[in-house]
């Protein structure tokens, strides 16, 4: 039985569709999930072989970028036939996702990263992952939508709040206090009140807020700047994860959760439609919370360590996170499979099958990351359907993040300066 949310406030409709999924996580299946064929160790083996040789040739044709923009074509060209190639060995193709998201991906990401060099040079590639990810997000809701795929404005300014505030409140080397302050000032400018900067810093979020004023009028998208205020709010809330390790009948834990990322992928959706339907706001939500919490499996043990409460860190402590895991599974089964979604075309139905199929591969990265929090048992027995064994898929992202690292210099073009060209598939406006 849907929540019915036409004609609410966007903070009144965040409300029921935070009781409703709070309720929909309490009632999902505890036991393991079925998750269909066993992986061989043979196979895995095999995986891991095609992988390292993939990531190798990637790095080493980085390396070979031409110094002059004419003779890059033949090099881009080969750049991304290694990818697709490798995409559709792994079982990734063009027809199983959507055309024009897969062809677009390259060319936002490309329109992204040089949208950030211009509007703050400071900020690398490797700290624009987050945003990216967001930009993405926005993109998949495009289809499922059926929208164009395209990147505009409110795309990349929503996008790169994210570091500017999601990331500063999570910070622990600045004050409560100082978070509170700025906290205030963001929340009058989101209203629509103009408010002096003090430093770069609140210069640039009042900028991005403006970029989103250019491109959606307040005056006509009313409830898209309702929803702006409400993960502005939820933000706020969730500084309350940051005091350290208390009970969670002190604190509501799940609800904090589920707030902040319902209220962000809800944002994210206005920002690409203007305006919702119920049934789009009602996954928007969903799919959000979903994703944080994945993240919050994914921090399980940092946030552990640093005293951050979430679910999966509170339960840690004294349990392994064997059935709280078996729950997301199948609460992100009851997400994508949710029949009130209402997105009935091809196009959608396919995303939300890839998305799925993704889920199950980011929740399986996200035990390997926190293997020592699960049971013996727990991890023999997942082990069996993971792409990878276990030991070498927590050596992976080292691997990358060692690569990035370690990229000399080529022609005086930095790692971020290669990519950047790489993705230079076809010319875009700048936002």
């Amino acid at each position: 039985m849907g929540v019915i949310v036409e004609n609410l406030s966007v903070d009144t409709m965040i409300k029921k569709l935070k009781i409703k999924y709070i309720r929909r996580w309490w009632d999902t299946d505890k036991y393991f999930p079925v998750l269909g064929k066993e992986i061989s160790i043979q196979e895995k083996i095999v995986r891991e072989k095609s992988m390292n040789k993939f990531l190798n040739d990637l790095f080493s044709h980085l390396k070979q970028c031409p110094e002059k923009e004419d003779q890059r074509a033949d090099w881009k060209n080969t750049l991304w036939s290694m990818i697709k190639t490798f995409g559709h060995h792994s079982g990734f193709t063009e027809e199983e996702i959507n055309g024009d998201f897969a062809k677009s991906l390259p060319i936002i990401t490309h329109a992204f990263i040089g949208n950030v060099k211009a509007f703050n040079n400071d900020i690398k590639l490797d700290k624009m992952v987050q945003a990216l990810r967001n930009i993405w997000i926005m993109n998949i809701l495009q289809v499922l939508f059926n929208l164009k795929v395209e990147y505009t404005p409110s795309v990349f300014a929503y996008s790169m709040l994210y570091p500017y505030t999601d990331n500063y409140l999570d910070s622990t080397e600045i004050s409560f206090q100082d978070k509170e302050y700025i906290n205030r000032k963001f929340r009058l400018r989101l209203a629509g009140e103009e408010i002096e900067s003090r430093n770069a810093y609140e210069k640039d979020l009042f900028d991005l807020v403006g970029i989103i004023e250019g491109q959606y009028p307040r005056a006509i998208f009313k409830e898209l700047y309702e929803s702006l205020l409400c993960i502005h709010d939820a933000q706020c809330k969730s500084l309350a994860q940051h005091n350290g390790m208390i009970s969670p009948y002190e604190r509501d834990v799940l609800g904090i959760s589920t707030e902040k990322g319902g209220a962000s992928v809800l944002a994210d959706a206005y920002l690409v439609n203007g305006n919702l339907s119920g049934s789009q706001a009602d996954f928007a939500f969903a799919f959000g919370a979903l994703l944080q919490f994945c993240d919050d499996l994914q921090d399980a043990k940092e946030d552990l360590n640093n005293g951050d409460m979430t679910m999966f860190s509170v339960t840690s402590e004294k349990w392994p996170l064997d059935n709280i895991t078996n729950a997301l599974f199948d609460f992100s089964n009851k997400v994508m499979d949710d029949s009130d979604v209402g997105f009935i075309d091809e196009e959608s139905n396919k995303m939300k099958i890839f998305l799925k199929k993704n889920l199950v591969l980011l929740i399986f990265e996200a035990i390997s990351q926190n293997h020592n929090l699960y049971s013996k048992e727990y991890i023999k027995k997942i082990e069996k359907q993971l792409p990878f064994r276990m030991k070498y898929t927590k050596k992976l992202y080292k691997k990358i993040r060692t690569n990035y690292s370690n990229f000399e210099s080529i022609h005086g073009y930095s790692i971020d300066d290669v990519i950047l060209m790489a993705t230079d598939v076809i010319e875009i406006n700048s936002i």
